[in-house]
């Protein structure tokens, strides 16, 4: 093979990370490429100081914001004005916009300051991304795909240390039917190894939109960095990631990539003059790879900065597979420094780690057994770059292009698997090595011959069902019972994972709980709603969806006791009205609710009251039957939906007696004499002198007026004098 040989110097750079711990940066620049292992520098939260936020993680002077759905752009842009900013472009995903911000304005404060108003559901700096590489000398062997043990720069392989390219080709060499988008520092699409295997849009130059997808002249791609129609690479890195996807493979020349006929979309998202990716150029990226058919996207970058907006453009994006390096700090990604995008949690995300030509993880590369998935070959690739050239590249930017290119290839070979189902044949066909466990979710390494085979049906079948008295309705029983089965798989079914969750929607994690000989679960339930979780796992590592069971409604907590009182009569005085009115007021139950009241009467002020309901949650007040002449106790319980009863609120003594003890004058406006007689003797009290008068506003015969006011207590028998009402005036 004709192949220049170039190389690069490493220059150690130690930046100290803006209130956090150094960060050592393996940064290479040269001949234009500007290749380093970790860009972003965290920042800690908004501040209200007005001097300048440093530039180093994100762009200067700019933010990028996503506004709420029916935002106006004219009200977009007020606001943009009231803050010192302006929109500067719209970007794909809906209500998304980049703002550019007055000179010495803080980045932090002004993203703080957006978020605080209405309209916007978030804002955050436009942050900056760099590539996971490091360049090294040029090597003529491509052991990645084919490992015999050969020497690559003084160091001895592990026969086999591959992802087995060659069996794989034995079955397909073509993955063109597959898009796969690089989003990195462009392509060199008239590179003599990649030209025939660059996609092409039907968007020839000249000026126009023939495709109708709002970018002119998109021929092979598009540069987001610089707003043209042009990708072409002057970085080196997008076109050696390129070349490992899909370098033309059996024509002569240089190297071949994981699928020899392959189909590269050329997006170029990077670089601004440090060699940075701006956010708002990957988030265009993204959209515009799945909005042009791209299945697969490779992201070969990274940095510490976690942005909504990214995550965001992955996530409308949900039948592609986005597959992210690492990064090359050799770091622990569950740690508190995460490299993203690779970190972001989504389905349709793989993570890799680089791996050596022994088999190991390479020295530089960042793991995680929670948030990176596997490894692939990153330590001394060989590959394309610019001008027809080759050379050996490190790095995890050069591990998540073999994942890519496997991917692609799988699915050509395999079309109906759905995104999930092609990143579980990636996973589950990787092969399993003890230097990788512990450091990767599937402590194994890329093998693309047997995800072409790998199984990816999930078991069909589970369901699963309980007989608990909280299953469905409310109750204070806390103890539940779930029992499951039916599930079954043609490799066998190997275990559950399971949850209990006050969320509905919440799925297990796919860590085996129980074997597959378990079919049953109990658990003393807290209070409130809880539902059960679910999932099943077949013999090679299939796990199906969550099913979900509930809600089980625990309240095991009596409602607040009734607050008693009568308007009719006075605890403790005697009164000779037999029916005595009792209200009350509850404050409910906040769990279950109310269900109603039982009520009782009884000589003694520990009255007796059963728990069988007699009247609705919505009565609050009852009238006493006729009582006889004695001490008289009102009692009341309250009952929740989940059967809790309260203890007893009881209010008396109410003393019922033959004859009233005292006159209690009555209010007798209104009444007529009869009536006001009888009242007066329930009282204690008589009629007096009747005098007449005439009353515009009382009716003929009615009493308009009396001597003795109301609420008086007076010697019993007293006599209580009225005026009766000789209705208007004739004229």
């Amino acid at each position: 093979m004709a192949l220049a040989n170039r190389r690069r110097k490493h220059v150690d750079k130690g930046l100290k990370e803006y209130g956090g711990p150094p960060i050592s940066l393996l940064v290479m620049r040269g001949l234009g490429a500007v290749l380093s292992v970790l860009a972003v520098l965290g920042f800690p939260g908004a501040v209200t100081a007005s001097p300048a936020s440093k530039p180093d993680g994100f762009v200067p002077g700019e933010v990028v914001v996503r506004f709420a759905p029916g935002t106006t752009t004219a009200a977009r842009a007020e606001l943009a004005g009231l803050l010192g900013a302006k929109i500067v472009e719209r970007l794909p995903l809906s209500g998304l916009v980049r703002v550019r911000l007055e000179p010495g304005m803080s980045i932090e404060a002004a993203a703080a300051a957006f978020e605080r108003q209405p309209g916007v559901r978030y804002a955050e700096p436009n942050h900056r991304y760099r590539l996971f590489a490091t360049p090294n000398d040029l090597d003529s062997d491509l052991w990645a795909l084919n490992n015999t043990g050969q020497s690559v720069n003084g160091v001895t392989g592990t026969p086999d240390a591959d992802i087995d390219a060659p069996e794989a080709w034995d079955v397909r060499t073509d993955s063109s039917p597959v898009t796969v988008a690089v989003v990195d520092t462009g392509v060199d699409y008239t590179h003599s190894d990649l030209t025939a295997n660059i996609w092409t849009n039907d968007d020839p130059v000249g000026g126009g939109d023939n495709d109708g997808n709002g970018y002119v002249d998109d021929l092979h791609g598009y540069d987001f960095r610089n707003g043209d129609s042009d990708p072409m690479d002057d970085e080196d890195h997008g076109t050696h990631v390129s070349g490992t996807i899909g370098a033309r493979g059996n024509n002569g020349l240089g190297v071949t990539g994981v699928g020899w006929q392959a189909k590269i979309m050329a997006l170029k998202a990077c670089c601004d003059a440090d060699g940075s990716f701006p956010e708002a150029s990957i988030v265009q990226s993204f959209y515009y790879a799945c909005a042009n058919g791209a299945k697969v996207v490779n992201g070969s970058f990274g940095g510490s900065g976690f942005s909504q907006a990214i995550l965001d453009s992955i996530n409308a994006c949900p039948n592609t597979l986005f597959v992210f390096a690492a990064g090359n700090e050799a770091l622990n990604n569950d740690g508190p420094l995460r490299a993203y995008p690779c970190s972001y949690v989504a389905q349709n995300i793989v993570c890799v780690a680089a791996s050596t030509s022994s088999d190991t993880r390479a020295p530089f590369s960042n793991y995680g057994v929670t948030s990176v998935d596997l490894a692939a070959p990153g330590d001394n690739i060989l590959s394309t770059i610019p001008g027809n050239s080759y050379a050996y590249f490190d790095g995890t930017s050069m591990a998540a292009p073999h994942v890519a290119g496997a991917a692609a290839l799988v699915l050509a070979e395999r079309p109906a698997l759905t995104t999930a189902e092609l990143k579980r044949a990636l996973l589950l066909s990787a092969e399993a090595k003890s230097s990788l466990t512990g450091l990767v979710a599937t402590g194994a390494r890329l093998n693309v011959r047997q995800a072409f085979t790998q199984e990816v049906a999930a078991p069909a079948g589970l369901a699963a069902q309980s007989t608990s008295p909280s299953y469905g309705r409310w109750s204070n029983v806390a103890q539940a019972v779930v029992t499951w089965g039916g599930a079954s798989d043609t490799s066998g079914i190997d275990g559950y994972s399971y949850a209990w969750s006050p969320d509905p929607t919440f799925s297990p994690d796919e860590s085996k709980d129980v074997e597959e000989n378990v079919t049953s679960n109990s658990a003393t339930l807290s209070d409130g709603r809880q539902w059960f979780h679910l999932r099943v796992r077949d013999g090679v590592g299939n796990w199906t969806d969550a099913i979900h069971l509930g809600p089980f409604m625990v309240d095991s907590f009596p409602p607040v006791r009734p607050t008693l009182s009568s308007p009719t009569h006075r605890a403790g005085v005697a009164s000779t009205d037999k029916t005595v009115e009792i209200n009350w007021i509850t404050l409910g139950d906040s769990l279950s609710g109310l269900d109603g009241y039982s009520i009782a009467w009884g000589h003694q002020p520990l009255v007796t009251v059963d728990e069988t309901k007699e009247l609705e949650e919505g009565v609050v007040r009852a009238t006493s039957p006729a009582l006889q002449p004695g001490a008289w106790w009102f009692g009341i319980r309250a009952r929740d939906n989940a059967g809790n009863w309260t203890d007893a609120a009881v209010l008396g003594p109410f003393v019922i007696t033959g004859t009233a003890p005292v006159c209690t004058v009555p209010r007798l406006r209104g009444l007529s004499l009869a009536v006001a007689k009888r009242t007066l003797a329930k009282r204690g009290c008589a009629l007096g002198r009747v005098s007449r008068a005439y009353s515009r506003r009382v009716a003929r015969g009615r009493i308009v007026g009396q001597k003795r006011a109301p609420g008086l207590r007076l010697r019993r028998g007293a006599k209580v004098a009225v005026t009766v009402s000789k209705g208007r005036r004739r004229k």
